[in-house]
């Protein structure tokens, strides 16, 4: 990490800052109120510090960069811009156009990243949707890609992002009214007693 945050400008008295805090550091476990011994942390962010969750998003950003300047990782046309991904805290949305090729070099890429930064991608948690009618691309991809593919939805920041734009409605503003609609019936039941 420590690299990576020199190699994207940070230098100097902040380095150095977060080379005290960051470089060889350890932890100690406090079990019924005796501390146990201290023990060495390998990689990632100290939990809990305020300066990790920053920390982290400089980090991913370096992957964000490689992947938007990876030519062989081929993004969505929007009007005259490619776009490939859309990032959020540690969440973030891959858009390729030529997946058969775009997704072994993006795999590629991230397994580098992962090798250099100590950062792993939980693959149990990553989800892929795919635009095909041809089955035997679909099957290709299906068997190349280690993600779960989802058939009509996935959920991305709270939010149901489905595979039709016409089942949003369905899918978000629907469950949300239901909800509004009983919270208020419950609130009122709540009053009347209270």
């Amino acid at each position: 990490m420590l690299k990576m945050l020199n190699k994207f400008g940070i230098d100097g008295t902040y380095l150095k800052i977060i080379t005290a805090i960051y470089d060889k550091p350890t932890a100690n476990i406090i079990l019924n109120g005796q501390k146990l011994e201290k023990f060495p942390l390998k990689t990632g962010t100290r939990q809990g510090c305020p300066l990790s969750p920053l920390l982290f998003n400089i980090v991913l950003e370096v992957l964000a960069r490689a992947i938007r300047q990876e030519k062989e990782i081929t993004g969505i046309q929007l009007g005259k811009e490619e776009v490939k991904l859309s990032l959020f805290a540690d969440d973030m949305i891959v858009y390729l156009e030529n997946p058969i090729v775009s997704a072994q070099n993006l795999l590629k890429l991230i397994s580098n990243f992962s090798k250099v930064s100590g950062y792993k991608i939980n693959v149990q948690k990553s989800q892929a949707f795919l635009y095909t009618s041809n089955r035997q691309t679909e099957s290709q991809i299906r068997n190349e890609l280690p993600f779960t593919i989802a058939s009509k939805r996935i959920k991305y920041l709270g939010i149901q992002v489905t595979r039709d734009v016409k089942d949003l409605f369905k899918e978000n503003y629907k469950p949300l009214l239901s909800e509004i609609k009983r919270t208020q019936t419950n609130g009122r039941t709540y009053h009347a007693h209270g």
